[in-house]
């Protein structure tokens, strides 16, 4: 234990202030007390936009136009600021799937070519 009396429990989906899980994620051992209010650090749209962020950055490594997925992301970021999560969260939606997009490998760098 880290100096807390009481063992850390595990929590199951749809118990404690975990609300939005991502994909694949069955259980969720919490950074905090039980029942507290997460760190901003476990915030889901907080850290969609910070890996949208990083998207754009491997867009603009590679010598992209990102002008649009930054004006995007400046929205989002500003939606999540002034507390309009759903508008955030669509935002960061969007932008995350034109990323995907844009960073799908071209079929002749698919790594299952020629199976």
């Amino acid at each position: 234990m880290t100096g807390s009396a009481t063992p850390r429990r595990r929590v199951a989906r749809g118990e404690g202030e975990v609300t939005q899980w991502p994909r694949g994620l069955v259980d969720y051992v919490p950074a905090g007390p039980a029942d507290a209010t997460p760190d901003p650090e476990e915030d889901r749209t907080a850290n969609r936009l910070r890996l949208a962020g990083r998207l754009v950055a491997v867009l603009r490594s590679r010598g992209a136009d990102v002008a649009r997925e930054v004006a995007a992301l400046r929205s989002a970021e500003a939606a999540f600021r002034a507390g309009r999560r759903a508008e955030a969260d669509r935002a960061v939606d969007r932008l995350l799937a034109e990323l995907d997009a844009r960073l799908a490998p071209a079929p002749a760098e698919s790594p299952d070519r020629g199976r």
